[in-house]
């Protein structure tokens, strides 16, 4: 934490399981907007419409704790990329992600930022490379010999440029093979920047079952708190 206090930008990231949530059923629906449960309703499955409404049962939460305010209070809004942000507080900047029962929520009051979280899964990973990442970040992936190996840089380089896209909150406006990470430094880095934008970036990778991706436009370093929910 002292560490943390002595840089000048601070990112703080919740993790947390959305089947195990605490935060669910009717307690949680009480916190959503009526657009929020409509929304819920779409979900066909159980499971996923239980899913949503934690995740953003949670999301409403953790904002509301982070500001000191009614979780219900809080208005969201979007810019035309889908981008949300807080109506009534601009300078606070969050990043929410999920995937299968897992879901994180990365918040700053000084930086833009993104945050993705993948469960690392069986796919056609070479041919996903091929159609969307920079050529240099395909051979790197192809280089590797065991397929468990390449599966795995695949979800790490996927994550690391879906946080960045996040964080320049422009969607795939900006396609992911037109800029590459490297994931064979520590932290990783971001050798080539999408065209026009800021060249600096805060990176960082966690792995396991889950890849888990944050970033952020910036060339100093910043405080990390992770809190489990």
């Amino acid at each position: 934490m002292q560490e943390s206090q002595r840089c000048r930008s601070q990112i703080l990231v919740w993790s947390w399981s959305l089947d195990a949530d605490r935060l669910s059923g009717e307690t949680a629906e009480a916190l959503l907007t009526e657009d929020e449960k409509a929304r819920g309703r779409t979900f066909v499955s159980p499971r996923l419409r239980q899913r949503f409404v934690a995740g953003r049962a949670r999301l409403r939460s953790l904002l509301g704790q982070h500001l000191g305010l009614d979780p219900r209070a809080l208005v969201f809004m979007q810019n035309e990329f889908g981008k949300p942000r807080l109506a009534h507080h601009p300078s606070v900047h969050f990043s929410l992600s999920h995937s299968g029962d897992q879901a994180i929520l990365a918040v700053s009051d000084q930086l833009e930022l993104g945050a993705d979280i993948e469960r690392v899964r069986a796919l056609d990973h070479l041919d996903l490379a091929r159609r969307y990442f920079h050529p240099n970040e395909t051979t790197l992936i192809g280089s590797l010999p065991r397929p468990d190996e390449q599966l795995q840089a695949f979800f790490r380089i996927w994550t690391l440029k879906e946080a960045i896209v996040k964080a320049l909150g422009v969607g795939l406006s900006i396609p992911l093979d037109s800029f590459e990470v490297s994931i064979v430094t520590s932290p990783p880095t971001l050798i080539l920047c999408p065209a026009g934008r800021p060249q600096a970036w805060w990176l960082h990778l966690t792995v396991g079952d889950y890849c888990r991706a944050l970033a952020a436009p910036t060339g100093t370093d910043v405080g990390l708190i992770q809190r489990t929910v």
